[in-house]
């Protein structure tokens, strides 16, 4: 699990929205100003962008007192955004190559780094530009199709499955232990399902194989959580609700995805990620209902034959919980 030592040097959350809100404002100035007097000459870009990773990747690399931390954080978080947003600008001309770059760069900043919150930020920008990279190689081959291409869409399966995988691998924390991430767990996990999650827009509505799979997945982690608490005859009687709600999130990708990121949240105790899924699992019903090729009433007894069984798995967890 996330290192607890490293609560004692967290910024105060009113100092952290202050930051990102004045590292914004920074950025925005500065590439205005630059924009302004460079122009198109993409190599200054690349100068400055250079310069500023390198500065960044300085300044949090210094001592790590309480004091120094918070100084030091407050330079290298907004030099970061820069170096990075240059680079981007620098390289738009050849986006797939840029963005696999920036991922590269991001990961190495990352192993140089010594300040927590700025390694926590490296990693989500790692975890965000990955599917960016896939996004931007099969707008390049297939010049400039849809991004609901076929194609988009099985890249978009292969992240999630892959993402997902990350994410219940972190239950193993002794995995980690003695690696760079180990004290990065929660990072990853948040990272994981915000990206999952928002990789759904681009799974098509009518994709039934990717709603059964996650749904068998969900089945099998809700028969591991049964048997560490429940045994003998009950044990069968949550067996056969765990199946029967599972099946229902089969008919849907967007509520099929959530239950599985809700069940490993739940065994993970991560109520950030738990948070995350069941706003995702509430959007996809709202999906459900207005989206679906289905006859509104349909839809309705199902939606209520699915809320019936979740009510009674309920019960049967407080029940057996007594």
């Amino acid at each position: 699990m996330e290192n607890n030592s490293h609560k004692s040097k967290h910024l105060p959350w009113p100092l952290l929205i202050v930051m990102g809100l004045g590292g914004v404002i920074i950025v925005a100035l500065l590439v205005g100003m630059v924009a302004i007097n460079v122009r198109d000459n993409k190599i200054v870009y690349v100068v400055f962008s250079v310069i500023a990773i390198i500065l960044a990747i300085a300044v949090s690399r210094s001592d790590e007192s309480e004091d120094k931390e918070v100084k030091s954080l407050l330079a290298s978080y907004p030099l970061f955004i820069i170096g990075f947003t240059f680079g981007y600008i620098a390289g738009i001309d050849f986006l797939t190559q840029t963005l696999v770059l920036q991922f590269v760069v991001a990961l190495l900043s990352f192993a140089l780094s010594k300040i927590h919150l700025c390694r926590q930020m490296l990693l989500c920008y790692a975890s965000v530009v990955l599917p960016f990279i896939f996004f931007s190689y099969f707008d390049h081959l297939f010049s400039g199709r849809a991004m609901k291409d076929g194609n988009i869409e099985m890249s978009c399966f292969a992240i999630i499955v892959a993402y997902m995988g990350i994410f219940a691998a972190t239950i193993k924390d002794n995995w980690f232990a003695s690696t760079a991430i180990g004290d990065y767990l929660k990072t990853i996990r948040f990272a994981t399902a915000a990206v999952s999650v928002a990789l759904l827009w681009f799974i098509h509505r009518d994709n039934t194989a990717f709603a059964i799979f996650f749904a068998i997945i969900s089945f099998v982690i809700a028969c591991i959580l049964l048997r560490k608490y429940v045994t003998g005859k009950r044990l069968i009687e949550g067996y056969v609700l765990a199946l029967l709600c599972c099946a229902s999130t089969a008919a849907y990708p967007a509520m099929a995805l959530p239950i599985t990121g809700m069940l490993l949240s739940f065994w993970l105790l991560d109520y950030v990620c738990l948070v995350i899924f069941s706003v995702a699992f509430i959007c996809g019903i709202s999906f459900f209902y207005y989206d679906l090729q289905m006859l509104l009433i349909n839809k309705s007894y199902l939606l209520m034959a699915s809320g019936a069984l979740f009510l009674l798995a309920f019960y049967y967890i407080k029940r057996v919980t007594k």
